[in-house]
């Protein structure tokens, strides 16, 4: 090999790059050899003794069939702030000096590119980010571990584009150890609970299971001013769309968008605040950009959640990062030629530019009465409990501000108290009305609804 070829892998923590490196040596019968970050006792090596011992194995590989790899290489490229002054230099001419001129093949790698010198990036032969496997891939490795998930949870997490393969094998290695010890089933339950605390820990979204109704979702049970079955088939035929869906929370805004990417054979990504916003000035620009990306790369449909967190009117903006993220969101939506959602619960204030170009602003209301009994019938059928007598169910026609949400709340309270009977299930939907603002209900009489405080 010529002198001084050197390859940069990049990408989020535990996406396979030091495996891809093994593979790589193998597929190529080199002999491969990995400098430590440790010693024989354990003990962490600092940067300096780390390039000794790669100037070593450079004389030593020099001529053979070998790759060189060095990990962690934050330990030895200096941050551009701390190349000022001659030492700094000096330093970095010599760093350049020996990526010019290494006489054997090395891979270097790192989580971030961001912190190192555009000087250090460019004298790479090949940089190549490795990223998360296709939601497919995420989900065959899911199906394969020690833990037995269920084909809704396997989704779920296969669906989580920042939750990296050795976070879940970690998790399941931990779950599959205690699971003599666990209650039947439990075992799932521990598994997302230890992947969202380190999702937690890590700064992203914790991912949320599928509610116990997942299976009694229809679209029927969607009131809004179109028709959901219909703009399913005419996306599936014009193969892009950027849908804006808005209305009081628990609606069913995010779940149909959900229920869209089943109907259209997609994955779903999902970005909801906490996984764009940084409190860093720029950063937030690139989470929105690399959401885009992924999921133009994978075919994903994406959904992003509570929009109105960062696509306020630019206008009313008091800060410039405000104006250049909604600047950066309008720039990806341009150029995005997949499936895009956004979800809000506040229309008001919303970049008047940003919702010109949405194809559709659809409003997701309160259920009609006809769709509260028939919702509650379905909760009530999946778990064997009977529907009950009428005036039960014209008890529920008479709730104004009820959602498939509430439902979901109650279905997931029934887990834990169970609710074996319908007027207990009209009375725990009522107490979901109860704590929402401006509370009202219908009242029933005579054939004829009208509405009064609650």
């Amino acid at each position: 090999a010529k002198p001084g070829v050197n390859l940069l892998l990049h990408g989020t923590p535990g996406t396979g790059k030091s495996e891809f490196s093994r593979v790589l040596a193998q597929k190529l019968g080199c002999d491969l050899y990995e400098v430590s970050s440790q010693d024989e006792d354990g003990d962490p090596v600092d940067g300096g003794r780390r390039l000794m011992a790669l100037r070593v194995l450079h004389a030593f590989c020099a001529g053979r069939r070998t790759l060189l790899v060095f990990d962690e290489i934050e330990d030895v490229f200096p941050k551009p702030h701390a190349l000022f002054g001659s030492q700094g230099g000096r330093y970095k001419g010599w760093m350049n000096r020996m990526l010019e001129g290494n006489p054997a093949v090395t891979i270097w790698i790192t989580n971030s590119v961001e912190a190192l010198d555009p000087a250090f990036v460019r004298r790479f032969d090949v940089v190549l980010e490795v990223k998360a496997a296709p939601a497919a891939v995420r989900e065959t490795q899911l199906r394969n571990l020690p833990v037995t998930l269920s084909e809704a949870t396997i989704k779920t997490i296969a669906a989580c584009t920042h939750l990296s393969p050795a976070v879940v094998n970690r998790a399941a290695t931990v779950v599959s150890a205690i699971q003599s010890d666990l209650p039947v089933g439990r075992g799932p339950q521990i598994m997302e609970l230890i992947v969202n605390q380190t999702l937690q820990a890590q700064g992203h979204g914790q991912i949320r299971g599928n509610q116990a109704n997942a299976s009694i979702y229809n679209a029927a049970y969607i009131n809004s001013d179109f028709d959901p079955v219909a703009l399913a088939e005419g996306i599936r035929e014009a193969k892009s769309a950027r849908l804006c869906l808005y209305g009081p929370p628990g609606t069913g805004k995010t779940a149909y968008g959900q229920w869209l990417a089943g109907q259209l054979g997609r994955p779903i990504t999902v970005k909801r605040s906490s996984d764009l916003l940084n409190h860093y000035v720029g950063m937030t620009e690139k989470a929105i950009a690399k959401a885009f990306h992924e999921a133009a790369e994978e075919g994903a449909v994406l959904l992003m959640d509570e929009v109105d967190s960062f696509l306020q009117e630019r206008g009313k903006a008091q800060r410039s990062w405000e104006v250049t993220q909604v600047n950066e969101f309008l720039t990806q939506l341009e150029q995005f030629e997949g499936v895009f959602i956004a979800t809000t619960n506040l229309m008001e204030g919303l970049d008047a530019a940003a919702l010109r170009r949405f194809d559709l602003k659809a409003k997701f209301g309160y259920l009609k009465p006809e769709q509260a009994r028939g919702l509650l019938e379905a909760h009530l059928s999946a778990i064997g409990v009977p529907a009950g007598s009428a005036p039960e169910v014209r008890q529920i026609e008479a709730l104004m501000n009820l959602t498939p949400g509430d439902f979901a709340a109650v279905a997931r309270q029934n887990r834990f108290r169970p609710l074996g009977s319908a007027v207990a299930w009209v009375a725990a939907l009522e107490a979901e009305c109860r704590q929402k603002a401006g509370s009202t209900r219908r009242i029933v009489g005579f054939g004829s609804l009208e509405e009064a405080s609650a």
